[in-house]
């Protein structure tokens, strides 16, 4: 029994990381290899000192010859740099909840390649299955000054309607809480303007359908001092009063329709000038994409800047080619079951 105990225990400790190499360079991690979109995951290897290395990704709905890590949004081929030591080791950590783009990321295996820069040919490459948590939230922006307007806009498991929203402070103060409504698809968005004081928020976003619960951070800085020039558009009758306000939209992608109060205003970017102090129902709507509807509140001398990330529509995503032919196959299957019975009766 104690000769097979020591094995086991041999065996265990023994396991090497996931590992990828060739003659000059190498790549590997520590762990099973599945992952939450929003861990974090420590990449290390070899590369020969002196060499230009860098990383990138690859997977479903991205280059196909990759992008940097870190941005999703960026330049094909290219990937965010790796800092090799002088005895030829490298190290770097992935925390994926700060990609940029990271709302490209689906439930799905991605490849990870370290290359040597200027000779690309020389490479390393391993793999990881990451999926989406049961909730997950895109704080826009992330960094954000007091009296802006804070955007969420993130994703549950199909079936979650009611979602609660709370920001607290580093201590656990709770500054706001909020209740809204996520769509068949798993869809929600949310925005507010932020009136705490400067300091690191966090927003704990949950649901009572769900066991688990996300968490993303926000940091509130000073407000800038107000830019003078403003460029003034004529989107207010006549004779509005002096002390009205300034209302700057703009959106991503740019180009959408804003109407304010149920009058159309022109396209983003925009710069409304001569608003009227009080509360607007602001609607940002592009095709393909869910409208975006938020009552903003106008200050008399003051620039309201909104600035929201459009959701895609589910209606206008792609079907995956796997979904299609399990529908092809099931169909097919149905067909044979009811000419089977045809024939028996």
């Amino acid at each position: 029994m104690i000769p097979r105990l020591v094995l086991l225990l041999a065996v265990i400790f023994c396991i090497p990381p996931v590992l990828a190499e060739n003659s000059t360079i190498s790549i590997a991690y520590w762990g099973s290899g599945g992952y939450y979109i929003g861990d974090t995951i420590i990449f290390d290897g070899t590369s020969p000192s002196g060499n230009s290395t860098a990383i990138r990704l690859t997977g479903p709905d991205l280059p196909a010859n990759g992008v940097p890590i870190y941005d999703l949004d960026g330049a094909e081929g290219t990937g965010n740099p790796v800092v090799v030591k002088d005895d030829g080791k490298w190290r770097l950590v992935w925390y994926t909840g700060s990609i940029k783009g990271v709302d490209k990321m689906q439930t799905a295996r991605y490849y990870i390649t370290v290359f040597d820069v200027n000779n690309p040919e020389v490479s390393a490459k391993t793999s990881v299955m990451m999926k989406k948590p049961d909730f997950y939230v895109i704080a826009n922006p992330d960094t954000l000054e007091t009296g802006e307007y804070l955007q969420l806009q993130g994703t549950a498991e199909q079936g979650t309607s009611d979602i609660h929203i709370i920001i607290s402070d580093e201590v656990g103060k709770v500054y706001r809480t909020y209740d809204t409504a996520a769509s068949r698809s798993g869809y929600f968005t949310y925005a507010f303007r932020v009136d705490m004081p400067p300091g690191t928020y966090y927003v704990t976003v949950s649901s009572p359908s769900v066991k688990n619960t996300y968490r993303t951070t926000i940091t509130v800085v000073p407000p800038a001092t107000p830019v003078a020039n403003v460029t003034l558009a004529p989107t207010t009758p006549a004779g509005m009063a002096a002390d009205a306000g300034t209302l700057s939209v703009s959106s991503n992608p740019a180009g959408a329709a804003v109407s304010v109060d149920s009058v159309s205003m022109g396209v983003t970017p925009i710069t409304l000038a001569n608003i009227a102090p009080g509360t607007h129902t602001v609607e940002i709507r592009s095709p393909g994409y869910l409208t975006f509807s938020l009552p903003v509140t106008v200050y008399a001398g003051e620039t309201t800047s909104l600035s929201p990330v459009l959701v895609k529509s589910p209606l206008s995503l792609p079907v995956s080619p796997v979904t299609t032919l399990a529908g092809v196959i099931i169909a097919g299957v149905v067909l044979l079951v009811g000419c089977a019975v045809r024939k028996t009766d």
